[in-house]
């Protein structure tokens, strides 16, 4: 009798960094007795908190800790009978997103550390298990050296790990979200296999994937309208097919006159959902043209959004609409986590021979990988199935013999407000006045700007070159622009003037969409930059410099950078905080928290263009000397 008891006794569970819920609800319907959780942020303990007065999904009687994990005094729970904990440190040291802002510093983050606390509540409580969830970049971050620091701390405190990368589209989930699963368990205590997937190719008896439509049919409207986004990039969203991304719109995937270089934007940009099939990932913090969106050219609604996620319709999620889909987006899908409680209730606290989730045998190797490869084949047959339909009779145009000039003048207001015209007297007075010389023959574009003063003071050169433009231009490879400059502002100028000269010969939008996105991009297109005097301040060395491709978009070491700026390392802070302020996206650990210690890295070989690019404005060693 004792023993039957103990086989359906509750299972006392504490939850760390528990977000909106998404692992908890799946737990609580297996059975698990969640009687605290603990989240930082006050809007995700609201979301918890109005759950806990439904009592539906979460107990009225579990204990939401609002407060820093940091700050949580395990003891209180030492003697409560606790046998599972459950949660994921944040991700952003070592996720995607992190390498794109700079790097991944990992465990050398303070957020990366926070499995040390999570430890020291595992050394007070004692759980027989614990789950621990990440992202699945986790194990190959900085080659691997946070993975096994972790690995080793859980080791020490006697638990043997399993842990595997499970694709949540493969358990019922309308969505490919790919997320680091650990189960710990005590050593000697039991044995913990993963379950086989219960949908898709892999799933024993190959049960379809759960698609978007088949997650919110019911929520549709068959007579809504198709939608069009505004803003730069919107109106392309409609001419996306489904399944698709902005990568429709490149020479690669022959589309006739490209609006974007190959890999210059995320996978998620423009991305539209192929109805008929899992949906990517959602993202806690979309931009606004980051997918995914529906079909019918629309951002999800929160109802759709939570079905995608596995959340129940009657679980409440606290908040604005940003803040809601932070919160989802954050989430493990309920669906995923259901499946392992099961498997850890089953295999490991209340253990039975006849499992609800079948273990994956030996030798079992999940295909979920080479299917995201197959996927990329059968959006590039779709790509171009679309382009023959939509342009059946598309030439492109002979101009290798094409000779044009032109010349015109561009006035500024500040760095962003522009006008162009070819008579200086049709300017509003307050502007900064250039002189343009266009000049194309062929394949290739020259430029020739200088600034207008009616002051004389000496002027230095800057001779600037951009080649390997074919690829993604129409009739263009070369551009060699020659400018005359007073100060640096006129350096970000005359970069505004060329943007603008390359859009007005193609139909690209912006600079970065033509040289591709820093962290993304291949080395196509080559940019260099020289500035002619013969005394140069060291902010034209930067310039010079980093207006150079090859010394963009990698790490460089502060010995290294501050040899090749010709500076002290002491005074490298200074030199890029002026680079900064003129617009350079010079990164440090001091700007970037995710920057590795002792290293430097510039975005691109010019200045952010855009006045939605946050930089910090100064004005130290500006003015040429």
């Amino acid at each position: 009798m004792s023993k039957l008891r103990d086989k359906t006794k509750t299972i006392n569970t504490l939850s760390l960094f528990t977000g909106a819920g998404g692992l908890d609800i799946g737990f609580h319907q297996e059975g698990f007795n969640v009687i605290a959780c603990v989240e930082i942020e006050a809007a995700y303990a609201k979301s918890l908190e109005a759950n806990k007065l439904i009592g539906k999904y979460i107990s009225p009687q579990t204990s939401i800790h609002n407060q820093d994990i940091r700050k949580f005094d395990a003891a209180v729970y030492a003697n409560r009978g606790i046998e599972c904990v459950i949660g994921g440190p944040p991700c952003q040291t070592f996720s995607a997103a992190g390498r794109r802002s700079g790097g991944v510093l990992g465990t050398a983050d303070a957020r990366g550390r926070l499995f040390e606390s999570y430890c020291d509540i595992l050394k007070i409580i004692e759980p027989k298990v614990f789950v621990f969830e990440n992202v699945y970049g986790l194990p190959g971050a900085n080659d691997g050296g946070p993975w096994k620091e972790i690995r080793e701390a859980f080791h020490r405190l006697g638990y043997t790990l399993r842990a595997e990368v499970l694709d949540a589209a493969d358990y019922g989930v309308p969505q490919h979200r790919e997320r680091l699963i650990i189960v710990g368990f005590r050593e000697g205590e039991g044995n913990f296999e993963f379950p086989m997937p219960t949908h898709g190719p892999d799933s024993r008896d190959a049960r379809p994937l759960v698609s978007v439509l088949d997650a919110i049919s019911d929520l549709q409207d068959d007579d809504e309208a198709y939608h069009e986004l505004d803003g730069l990039y919107g109106h392309l969203l409609s001419l996306v097919p489904e399944g698709l991304n902005y990568s429709f719109f490149t020479r690669e995937m022959g589309y006739p006159k490209p609006y974007f270089a190959w890999r210059s934007k995320f996978h998620d940009f423009l991305y539209k959902v192929n109805r008929h099939s899992p949906s990517r990932t959602i993202k806690a913090q979309p931009g606004k043209f980051t997918g995914p969106f529906h079909w019918k050219n629309r951002h999800f609604k929160v109802e759709e959004l939570k079905r995608l996620q596995t959340f129940p319709d009657d679980y409440e999620i606290v908040g604005t609409f940003g803040k809601i889909m932070e919160q989802v987006g954050n989430s493990v899908p309920p669906r995923l986590a259901r499946t392992i409680a099961s498997s850890v209730r089953e295999q490991l606290l209340r253990p039975t021979k006849s499992l609800t989730y079948e273990t994956r045998h030996d030798g079992f190797k999940s295909t979920f990988r080479q299917r995201q490869r197959e996927r990329t084949f059968l959006f590039k047959e779709r790509a171009a199935a679309e382009v023959a339909a939509r342009f059946p009779n598309v030439q492109l145009l002979d101009q290798s013999k094409l000779e044009r000039s032109s010349s015109y003048y561009v006035g500024f207001k500040g760095l962003f407000s522009r006008q162009v015209s070819d008579n200086l007297a049709h300017f509003e007075l307050g502007r900064e006045y250039y002189s343009v010389a266009f000049f194309q023959k062929k394949d290739a574009i020259s430029l020739k700007i200088s600034p207008v003063h009616s002051a004389t003071r000496k002027s230095h050169e800057v001779r600037i070159e951009l080649n390997g433009l074919s690829k993604y231009l129409l009739h263009i490879d070369s551009v060699t622009v020659d400018a005359k400059f007073f100060d640096l502002d006129d350096i970000f100028r005359v970069w505004a003037i060329v943007e603008e000269s390359l859009k007005a010969n193609s139909q690209f939008f912006t600079l970065i969409d033509i040289y591709g996105h820093y962290a993304n991009r291949g080395d196509t297109v080559k940019i260099s930059t020289k500035i002619h005097a013969s005394r140069k301040t060291r902010l034209e060395r930067a310039i010079e410099f980093f207006g150079t491709s090859e010394n963009c978009g990698d790490f460089i070491t502060l010995d290294n950078a501050s040899t090749a700026l010709g500076v002290k390392k002491t005074e490298l802070n200074d030199l890029i905080a002026d680079m900064r302020g003129h617009r350079w996206d010079v990164r440090t650990q001091e700007t970037h928290n995710t920057i590795r210690q002792s290293a430097v890295l510039c975005t691109y070989p010019f200045p952010l263009l855009s006045d939605k690019a946050q930089l910090e404005r100064r004005f130290n060693d500006s003015v040429v000397a």
